[in-house]
């Protein structure tokens, strides 16, 4: 009697009709007859009972288990009564399988008590009427027993709970039992009115029993209940109910539902009659139903059943948690009175916020609820309170279409809530990896499940997930976090971090997770003792620093096997590893609420100051950046970067793993939980720290391990961990960038405990080396880098190669100091190039080396983003004093150098930045123009340094002195003449920077920087060509790679030939027996492209093998030119500008991985010019020749106007498109875009402005001004053909301008010269000869007829590149050709003579747009691929022009005068 009483409280719960037969049976005592029913009655009833309840019957240990799987007609016909009446919901909107018309009558009695007339009466019915099988009041004073292992029940347990009853430690809400929570809100708000109470019973009570009802199906379903589908029925009848009369506020959910949707103009386009979300919540109760209208007992004989079903009841909590979200927003929005308003908003809160909380983001739940709840409604928060809750939209499932509009005013629109970024990140495929994102969910839900003590849904939680359904593929299903521990979803291990804790602990990274979390779960091994707070923190560390972190290498590692042979699944694991990292819960919130790895990396930030505005920590930043950059590098195949994307990755993850046992050492006697959570932290690092140092890790597992860690000597726990640390981040094989991970403590600083440190005064004027230069900030501290090469020299000349590699790599000298003057570390030498790729991606002259140095991305075997850390290593690595003995030059030349040039770049960008100088700022690393000025001087000079020594100094100062004695006769006391430019130079920017106020007092101002930066680096370029010249003169085989490789690629974009030969002699091979005459030709021959002279280089004393003449050069490509040759060869380097951001853009793509960047980059070039123009020159940026206002002399340029629809600048608007990717360029790809934009550059461009020259000549010779004619002739000239092609007669084929096109398109043509020039080339050159000839003469009407003549010259090149790329791109369409076609260069050069064609004859002009324009960039056969159809209108069209058609010649056949095929030139072709 007294068990069966303690059973039937929880029987009845379950099912009434089985705890009737216990009552009846056992419930009276004494009694003379037991089981009136019989025996087998009330077994069968126990059965019923185990069965629905998931008992584990083996436990009972009893014959019940042998008949516990009932027979379908057992459970069937013991409880399960059949709709046999016919009875239908909502007028049958929903037709019940089962017999639920009790259970549906629930409308009547919330009918009663929402009519009640007092609320004494309402009460009464709330609490005692039970017509329905049950009170409404039961549905939350029996929620505990019922729905204890019910996630969502628990969670707003977790979220209402505001304390804890001493006697017992259970949790309250308001000094009652939390778990009473709905019967307390709705008890008092019967108190406050009968409505409110109305409301109440359906927000709280039945909608959480509603809810209970679909986990009850899932429950049973996963039992393999032939009957869940009856839950399903009682669901659909707690919805739905039975019909009332109309605007009766007696309705269910589905009444107010509909109530409140049409308030949001939600009303579902496909059924008037019902709102948006009903609509939504009754399609998947027919779906759920629908999986058992077929076999009632699916759920036992398909596994696959249970999830279709949790599938539909997750998106059924969805769309019924919209619906409270729109019953919050109508009570705030509604018209009432305030008071009445506020109960409203309060009760809705109640309701609505926990779910919330559900999402992690706990600080923004706190917030809404004290300001809806605690404080009550503020109508002036309405605005805030809105914006916040939709930030949860999507944790929640719905959108905000799915809310709708609130009457007239505008709600959220779903792009307001994009996917698209993750804290800076755009994943591919943004629906896919959100939803994987969502596992840190499961993690929320397990830690609030541990909260409240539920320790066995959380461990369900764990194992079986919720959060995160594989849509893609069906076989994973729900994955859960224990899914992750066992690599069931990709299950790759080929990686390092798994085998070091394979290794370190002989199991898996996720068998160690699984162990930790099962025994802390379970309070076994090492947590047997731990409290629940102790437990609860080690889960979620474990979480965090262990399944986060590998899981999301493992994705990682994959996605880099993967890059070559299947670039979506790379793609799609890369995508996954980020999500990962980051998680669902950080991209929506302003806190640190997340639960993954990124996370943790936020927390530990202030605590070691290494806090960034953006994404919370500096580590992170560079995190996103480098999740960035092998996105890219996998989107565009380049796999080879994508691995060394990955290693700094993985040294950045480190950071936060160590940040966070670090920082539970340091609080394991403050804080309760830092052992447990310190020691789990701790076994994410181990296997790391071991791989460098096992001593280390010894100590490091001794002291961090749980309940006791060990510490010996007298030490704290922080004390050993700093000592091991130190050891280990020390190693030279360490990987971790010990400078991320403190800020704040001396773990990184050998030199100084920055606590003891004096301050400097970091804006206290430096005078650099005695005098050579007043900086105008404190720069001492970079000027001591020349200590470094003095001690990296002494340890080198001693043979302590190791010593040498120490300060090289950890610096010595040079500290950092924050903007406070604090020192925060050690600056290194080696940093300046291993962090080249990332702060010098935009510098014109880094982009050259790394252009220029790169074999397929790679120097000497590593990325050649670092080539000069590359060159270093291997000079210590070498086991020849003669290459080891070069470390010290080597720094100097190579780091230092492109450090000064790196921040003189820095110091025109933040000039050209600057608007108003109280917006710059004076501190350390800030954006200060002068700031950065100083610094490259400090680099350049060093301290210590005297006037004129080569032996006192140690940088690029001394060395310019130590090798001006070769090439000048330097007074004692006196400089170089190549050092007093230099200085110069730097003070003309000091005072440029001064006088402009930082290049604020005009729009241009940051211009005349620009030219000094442009004048300065090239000068710096001189004592390391010096250096080449003199060590080639005596044979120094060694410092001739040296400084080939230190200056050789300045010239890189000069001309590709001579560089690459030069590279082949001294770079990639060693020096050996070479014509050094030659070698100093071919150097000598590019002088120009950077705007040296002879004069400048100087030659070398008692060696005359690198001497020259400036005045002897005046040819381009055979052709003499007769003017001023500063002002040709200046006009003549316009190929070099264009070469250049061709060069920009293919390393953003290949090299940098991010072609914005250096779209941005080379837009800067096409702007302002990369060869700075001579002052008081014509020539101008490409930019200015593109917007040239002398155009109309041209008489062909009112066609150009014409066809581009009055837009003079056609060429300058087509370039600004494809520079940031905007209108026809908007859906072109990098590639196509950079194509585009060197086709406009080298022939759309030139051509107008080669008009422009030649006419202009002939007005100059119309006004008697011949001498400025023949200049006009020369620099037509020097447009035609660049400087690249050299002095040689028909050029070098390195050109890129019409001239090289003529000679590229003559073989395809048949017309080239015997000269194997282009035929047409040499006529235009004959034709210039006569025209330099006729200004002589002053004959100017001959020069206008010689002019016209090579206006139509001009055309032929053009033509010929038109033909030729619409038959390249046909070919590509009929895959003939393994070329990727040339459609952009097509869609320039067809534009570049449409306007001719268009005024000669427009049908032609319409062929040839409709084959070569049109679509671009998404050209499709047939319409693009018709060769044939631009031929013919070229014919037709040129019969109107004064173009010679048979210069234009023949092409596969078809001669394009006539249009005929010629059968041998076709087998030919």
């Amino acid at each position: 009697h007294i068990t069966a009483t303690a059973l039937v409280p929880l029987m009845r719960s379950v099912d009434e009709t089985i705890a009737d037969v216990i009552e009846t049976d056992l419930g009276t005592f004494p009694v003379d007859d037991y089981f009136p029913d019989g025996i087998d009655t009330v077994l069968s009833s126990l059965r019923k009972y185990v069965s629905l309840k998931g008992i584990d019957c083996s436990l009972l240990s009893s014959s019940l288990c042998d008949e516990t799987q009932l027979s379908d007609a057992e459970q069937s016909s013991d409880t399960v009564k059949p709709n046999d009446s016919g009875h239908t919901l909502v007028n049958g909107t929903y037709t019940p399988t089962s017999d639920v018309s009790d259970l549906a009558s629930i409308s009547s009695l919330v009918h009663t008590i929402c009519n009640a007339e007092n609320s004494e009466i309402a009460i009464e019915a709330y609490s005692s009427d039970d017509s329905a099988g049950l009170t409404i009041q039961s549905m939350s004073t029996n929620a505990k027993s019922a729905m204890s292992d019910e996630l969502m029940f628990n969670q707003y347990v977790v979220a209402l709970s505001d304390g804890v009853e001493k006697t017992d430690g259970s949790f309250l809400f308001d000094d009652k039992p939390a778990h009473h929570y709905a019967d307390t809100i709705t008890s008092d708000a019967f108190k406050t009115s009968v409505e409110l109470g109305c409301q109440s019973i359906k927000i709280l009570n039945i909608w959480m029993w509603f809810a209970h009802k679909l986990n009850e199906a899932v429950k049973g379903c996963d039992k393999g209940r032939s009957d869940a589908y009856t839950s399903i029925d009682e669901a659909a009848a707690l919805w739905l109910g039975n019909p009332t009369p109309s605007n009766d506020v007696g309705g269910l959910l589905f009444e107010m539902t509909e109530s409140i949707g049409r308030m949001f103009n939600s009303v579902d386009e496909d059924n008037s009659e019902m709102v948006h979300l009903n609509r939504q919540i009754i399609n998947r109760l027919l779906f759920a139903q629908e999986i058992f209208s077929d076999d009632k007992n699916r759920c036992a004989s398909d596994p696959d059943t249970v999830d279709d079903l949790r599938i539909i009841v997750k998106e059924i909590f969805s769309f019924t948690s919209a619906v409270l979200a729109q019953g919050l927003i109508h009570s705030m929005l509604d018209q009432r009175d305030e008071k009445e308003k506020r109960e409203y908003v309060e009760l809705f809160s109640f309701a609505f916020l926990p779910l919330l909380n559900t999402c992690g983001r706990g600080e923004e739940f706190d917030i809404l609820y004290d300001m809806l709840v605690i404080k009550k409604f503020d109508e002036a928060d309405t605005d805030d309170v809105l914006n916040a809750i939709q930030n949860f939209y999507n944790c929640l499932g719905f959108t905000c279409d799915d809310i709708g509009n609130y009457g007239l005013r505008p709600g959220c629109t779903d792009s307001d809530l994009s996917l698209d970024n993750m804290m800076g990140y755009s994943p591919v495929n943004s629906t896919k990896t959100n939803m994987l994102a969502k596992l840190d969910l499961d993690a929320v839900a397990i830690v609030q499940l541990m909260s409240i003590e539920n320790y066995d849904l959380a461990r369900d939680i764990y194992v079986n997930g919720y959060s995160y359904y594989d849509y893609d593929n069906a076989e994973y299903g729900f994955v859960s976090l224990y899914d992750l521990t066992q690599s069931a979803t990709i299950g790759y291990d080929d990686f390092t971090t798994y085998k070091l804790f394979q290794d370190y602990f002989q199991q898996s990274p996720g068998d160690l997770a699984d162990e930790t979390i099962t025994n802390a779960l379970d309070q076994q091994s090492n947590f047997v003792n731990a409290s629940g707070p102790q437990r609860l923190e080690a889960v979620k560390t474990v979480i965090s620093n262990i399944i986060s972190y590998v899981s999301s290498l493992e994705a990682f590692h994959f996605a880099v096997d993967q890059c070559n042979s299947n670039s979506e699944t790379a793609i799609t694991a890369w995508d996954g590893g980020v999500a990962l990292i980051i998680g669902s819960i950080e991209s929506g919130s302003p806190n640190n609420d997340g639960y993954f790895l990124y996370a943790t990396s936020k927390a530990m930030c202030d605590d070691f100051a290494t806090c960034a505005e953006e994404n919370g920590s500096y580590a992170n930043n560079q995190l996103i950046q480098r999740f960035t950059q092998g996105q890219k590098q996998i989107t565009e195949k380049s796999c080879s970067n994508v691995q060394q994307t990955l290693e700094a990755i993985e040294s950045l993850l480190a950071i936060p793993l160590i940040q966070s046992m670090l920082y539970y050492a340091d609080k394991d006697s403050q804080i309760e939980t830092a052992g447990a959570a310190g020691y789990v932290s701790s076994l994410a690092v181990l296997p790391i720290i071991d791989s460098l140092d096992t001593e280390s890790s010894n100590m490091v597992e001794n002291a961090m391990s749980f309940p006791s860690g060990s510490q010996t000597s007298g030490q704290s726990k922080i004390e050993i961990i700093y000592g091991a640390l130190k050891s280990v981040l020390t190693d030279p094989s360490s990987f971790i960038d010990c400078e991320l991970i403190s800020n704040a403590h001396p773990l990184c600083d050998d030199v100084q405990d920055p606590n003891n440190a004096i301050p400097v005064d970091v804006d206290e004027p430096t005078t650099i080396s005695h005098g050579l230069y007043i900086a105008k900030n404190y720069v001492d501290d970079r000027s001591a880098i020349a200590k470094d090469v003095e001690e990296i020299q002494d340890f080198v000349d001693s043979k302590d190669i190791e010593g040498a590699k120490l300060v090289y790599k950890h610096g010595s000298n040079s500290k950092i100091y924050s903007k406070n003057g604090m020192p925060i570390g050690i600056r290194s030498i080696s940093s300046f190039s291993l962090q080249a790729g990332s702060e010098m991606q935009k510098d014109p002259t880094y982009n050259m080396f790394v252009y220029g140095l790169s074999d397929e991305n790679d120097f000497l075997g590593k990325s050649v983003l670092n080539y000069a850390d590359t060159f270093v290593n291997s000079l210590f690595e070498s086991s020849e004093r003669r290459w080891t003995s070069l470390a010290s030059e080597a720094v100097v030349a190579l780091h230092i150098w492109m450090q000064v040039a790196h921040k003189l770049h820095a110091a025109y960008d933040a000039c050209k930045l600057s608007k108003n100088a109280s917006e710059r700022r004076s501190v350390i690393e800030s954006s200060d123009a002068s700031l950065f000025l100083d610094e490259a001087a400090a680099y350049w000079i060093g301290d210590n340094q005297s006037t004129g020594s080569s032996s006192q100094g140690h940088l690029l100062y001394a060395l310019t002195e130590k090798i001006g004695e070769q090439f000048e006769n330097i007074s004692a006391g006196s400089q170089s003449a190549v050092n007093s430019r230099i200085i110069d130079l730097f003070n003309q920017a000091k005072n440029h920077i001064a006088i402009t106020n930082g290049c604020s007092t005009s729009q241009d101002a940051h211009l005349e920087l620009r030219s000094i930066v442009g004048n300065l680096i090239p000068m710096m370029a001189v004592p390391l060509l010096r250096c080449l010249y003199y060590y080639l003169s005596i044979g120094d085989a060694e410092r001739v790679k040296l400084y080939a490789i230190s200056v050789l690629p300045v010239f890189s974009h000069c001309s590709p030939s001579s560089y690459l030969e030069l590279k082949n002699d001294l770079i990639d091979h060693d020096f050996n027996e070479v014509d050094k005459e030659y070698i100093f030709f071919k150097i000598r021959s590019m002088y120009d492209c950077l705007g040296l002279s002879c004069d400048v280089v100087g030659s070398l004393l008692g060696d005359d093998f690198a001497f020259c003449d400036d005045s002897s050069m005046k040819a381009l490509a055979g052709y003499f030119f007769r003017t001023d040759r500063s002002g040709v060869i200046e006009a003549s380097r316009i190929d070099v500008d264009t070469r250049a951001i061709d060069i920009f853009i293919n390393n953003g793509m290949y090299l940098f991985q991010d072609s914005e960047v250096a779209f941005a980059a080379s837009f800067e070039c096409y702007k302002y010019g990369h060869n700075i123009a001579v002052t008081g020159s014509n020539h101008g940026p490409l930019q200015s020749l593109a917007t040239s206002s002398d155009r109309d002399v041209v008489p062909a340029f009112s066609a150009f106007r014409r066809y581009f629809k009055d837009d003079d600048d056609y060429a300058d608007s087509i370039l600004v498109d494809a520079f940031i990717g905007n209108g026809v360029f908007e859906n072109a790809n990098a590639d196509e875009r950079r194509r585009a934009i060197a086709f406009i550059l080298r022939y759309m461009v030139t051509h107008m402005s080669i008009q422009e020259k030649i006419h202009t000549a002939v007005e100059y010779c119309k006004s008697n001004d011949f001498d400025n004619a023949a200049s006009a002739l020369d620099s037509a000239v020097a447009y035609l053909i660049g400087s690249i092609e050299g002095e040689e007669d028909g050029g070098s084929y390195d050109g890129n301008l019409i001239y090289m096109l003529a000679k590229r398109m003559c073989v395809h043509f048949g017309t080239c010269a015997a000269t194997n020039n282009a035929q047409v080339n040499e006529h235009i050159i004959s034709l210039f000869y006569a025209g330099q000839g006729e200004v002589e003469a002053g004959a100017c009407g001959s020069l206008s007829k010689t002019v016209n003549k090579i206006d139509a010259a001009l055309l032929v090149p053009l033509i010929q590149g038109v033909i030729f790329a619409s038959l390249e791109n046909e070919l590509y369409f009929e895959a003939r050709t393994t070329s990727e076609g040339l459609f952009p260069e097509g869609y320039v050069l067809s534009q570049s003579i449409l306007p001719i064609i268009n005024d000669a004859l427009p049908s032609a002009a319409k062929d040839i747009q409709s084959v070569m324009v049109d679509g671009f960039p998404n050209q499709t056969s047939p319409a693009a691929a018709n060769h044939m159809k631009v031929i013919l209108a070229i014919r037709d069209a040129l019969r109107y022009t004064a173009v010679d058609c048979d210069q234009v010649g023949s092409i596969a056949g078809v001669n394009v005068c006539t249009g005929a095929f010629d059968a041998s030139e076709v087998r030919k072709s």
